[in-house]
């Protein structure tokens, strides 16, 4: 053997142990704070479809009657397929009624698609061609 010493061998007993408790020690805080960084960063975090939206749509009253279906039948298959909220204002407002859709941003949107297909739908039952621009052209 030879008779150089290597440097654990040149610390004292104290000073072993300490280095020995303390490696263990200073990566468990380490792990801490990073834990505790990653999850500020989780909760600062918004993930788009997260939060539930409101849609209101006026809907021709004939375009309701395609929506809703013989005995409620279209819009329960559209609830179940989309999983949105979809009520009908029981209110008349002129010869349209107002759809109140809420979910989650793509659920909503789910049922806008749908409504606005069935409202392409029906314009031969309208009067006039004054009146089917008037529908067609809401901003939705």
């Amino acid at each position: 053997m030879s008779t150089e010493r290597t440097s654990w061998t040149n610390l004292s007993t104290i000073q072993k142990i300490a280095l020995g408790l303390g490696i263990p020690a200073s990566a468990t805080v380490a792990y801490i704070l990073y834990r505790r960084y990653r999850e500020s960063r989780e909760e600062r975090l918004t993930f788009v479809g997260e939060d539930d939206i409101e849609i209101e749509m006026r809907v021709p009253q004939e375009a309701v009657k395609l929506i809703i279906g013989r005995q409620g039948a279209n819009i329960k298959q559209l609830r179940k397929q989309t999983g949105a909220r979809i009520d009908v204002d029981t209110e008349d407002v002129g010869d349209e009624r107002v759809l109140l859709i809420s979910g989650f941003p793509v659920q909503g949107e789910a049922v806008r698609r749908f409504v606005l297909s069935v409202r392409l739908l029906e314009p031969k039952s309208l009067a006039t061609k004054n009146q089917r621009e008037r529908y067609y052209s809401h901003d939705l």
